[in-house]
């Protein structure tokens, strides 16, 4: 799977959520998100790409940091925060 680009944001105090936009198949992010829940799915006509929305829930802020800079993610999704 190619580099994609996603956002974050805190739901509340534990809960995250990741957009990604992307043209790969829903089942590739779920390959790459475990324990992830796709909450959300949207289309973009004009650039034929999917929108999926993945939310988890994390016990602290040093875990979820711990989750986004790792290789895996870092070498899947160039990830901002909105």
């Amino acid at each position: 799977m190619r580099k994609v680009k996603g956002e974050h944001w805190k739901v509340d105090e534990r809960t995250i959520r990741i957009q990604i936009k992307t043209d790969e198949e829903q089942c590739k992010l779920e390959e790459a998100l475990p324990g992830w829940q796709c909450v959300s799915y949207g289309y973009v006509p004009k650039t034929s790409e999917d929108i999926y929305v993945f939310e988890r829930e994390f016990d602290s802020d040093k875990e979820w940091m711990s989750f986004k800079n790792s290789d895996k993610i870092t070498n899947l999704i160039e990830m901002r925060e909105v």
